[in-house]
């Protein structure tokens, strides 16, 4: 008698039907499957029977079981399920969400991985070819993925329920390791990267390992050009905070913007570009010793040039800027009092919120600058303050405990470059004294959240020097 394997997948593509071939005419395995899948295989030269033809006449009870049947009949099931995310992306009806789930297939899929011992299990195209003349560990392992594979699916589809109920209280993560970093943020600590439900997409184009804290900074540096996609902007990173953030006529003109707000921080750091990287901007990179760049994409005599920088870790990010932010969900802190969750910061200025509340108004200019000071504060430490003029941050100063000691730091950092510029705060101004510091610096503007109670006294001194001052009503704090 031959061997029999069952095959369902969402998606039919032509590596099925060759490997459905494969089983059949190489190792004489007779082929069953179902609906689209059946109709797939057939269509595509593979002799394929269906498996309601196996099936007892009465279906299946306590004298045949779904387990005994797949233990007795099925020699291997290959099963590939839709989705969740794409099942609930078509409908906001739950009952039509839960007509779509696949659960004769679950079942079969269970069933066989419980008894892995007489069924080998398949649930990813990866181990088609691995999956034949198995030894008894090669089964557990194929088991062990199985029932993982079946632990995600029904914790996401007992989370989209939750959903359409509008329930939270329970919250589910289940994530498949990609691979072993070769440590953490220090070399005694061991670390792993795991695959996350959404992931944006990259290529290493020099064969480097990224490590632990090289994917944090990517992480920052990749969300600030993100910020200025359609435009030329370059952003640098280090210690995963933002470092020197410009735009420019050129990406060579915003690189070294960028770089001239803090020059030493571009030893060991992280770059990111929102568009091609060329000849002229590799050519500075390599002589620095910069850690890692990341772009869309890179120009031949680019690429060909940073590959002889044995130090350097090219990063090309695939995915598009302008849809980087749908990528960027939630954020996790695993603490010993529980775990945090909240939404990533997607603040946008609102322009209901936006306003000029001072008696002197602000030119185009500075409101420009001012937008662009407020979307890189957003990234940085938080007490932070940022002091920015044509596009180009001279000082951003984060971490700090004290929101005036934060502005004058900055102040005596930007030295003369503030003059005339913008100075941005990611919380709310409290009191006279930032503003003392801001009009001894020349500053021309001040953004900040607004809504302290010493709005008034803090806008009133600003319009003693001439001071524009813009609220936006958002706070934009980061721990």
């Amino acid at each position: 008698m031959k061997n029999k394997v069952y095959i369902s997948v969402f998606e039919n593509e032509q590596r099925i039907a060759d490997y459905a071939k494969v089983l059949s005419e190489k190792f004489d395995y007779e082929i069953v499957s179902s609906g689209v899948t059946l109709e797939f295989l057939n269509k595509n030269g593979v002799n394929a029977s269906n498996i309601d033809e196996l099936i007892p006449a009465d279906g299946f009870s306590k004298k045949t079981s779904i387990e005994d049947f797949v233990r007795d009949r099925l020699d291997m099931v290959i099963v590939m399920l839709q989705p969740v995310g794409d099942i609930a992306e078509k409908t906001d009806d739950i009952r039509q969400f839960t007509e779509a789930l696949n659960i004769a297939d679950f079942s079969i899929l269970r069933a066989g991985a419980k008894y892995f011992e007489n069924t080998i299990v398949v649930t990813d195209i990866k181990d088609f070819y691995g999956s034949i003349n198995v030894n008894s560990y090669d089964r557990q392992m194929l088991a062990l993925k199985a029932f993982q594979y079946l632990s995600d699916y029904d914790g996401a589809v007992s989370e989209k329920i939750g959903v359409y109920s509008g329930e939270d209280e329970r919250k589910l993560f289940s994530w498949s390791k990609l691979y072993d970093l070769k440590y953490g943020s220090n070399p005694h600590q061991k670390a792993s990267l795991y695959k996350s439900d959404v992931m944006a997409d990259y290529i290493i184009l020099n064969e480097k390992e990224l490590s632990h804290n090289d994917i944090l900074n990517i992480t920052t540096a990749a969300s600030l050009v993100s910020e200025f996609y359609d435009v030329n902007a370059a952003a640098i990173v280090k210690h995963n905070l933002p470092c020197g953030v410009a735009l420019g006529r050129s990406i060579f003109e915003a690189y070294t913007k960028a770089f001239d707000c803090d020059p030493f921080a571009t030893f060991s750091g992280t770059i990111a570009f929102s568009q091609t990287v060329n000849f002229e901007v590799a050519k500075h990179l390599n002589s620095m010793s910069v850690k890692v760049v990341v772009a869309p994409y890179y120009d031949d005599d680019a690429l060909e040039l940073l590959r002889k920088n044995e130090e350097l870790k090219i990063v090309r990010i695939t995915t598009s800027l302008k849809d980087y932010k749908h990528y960027v969900t939630e954020e996790i802190t695993v603490t010993p009092f529980g775990t945090l969750v909240q939404e990533a910061n997607k603040s946008e200025l609102d322009k209901d919120l936006f306003k000029v509340v001072t008696k002197t108004k602000p030119t185009t200019e500075q409101l420009e600058d001012a937008i662009f000071a407020w979307k890189v504060a957003k990234y940085a430490r938080t007490n932070s303050v940022l002091i920015a003029k044509d596009f180009k941050t001279s000082a951003i100063i984060q971490g700090q405990t004290n929101l005036v000691s934060a502005a004058e730091l900055a102040l005596d950092v930007a030295c003369e470059n503030s003059k005339d510029a913008v100075m941005a705060f990611d919380e709310a101004v409290e009191n006279e004294d930032c503003i003392n510091a801001a009009a001894q610096g020349r500053i021309s503007l001040i953004i900040e959240p607004g809504g302290s109670v010493n709005d008034e006294e803090v806008f009133q001194a600003a319009d003693r020097f001439g001071i524009v001052v813009v609220v936006t009503g958002i706070r934009n704090l980061k721990f």
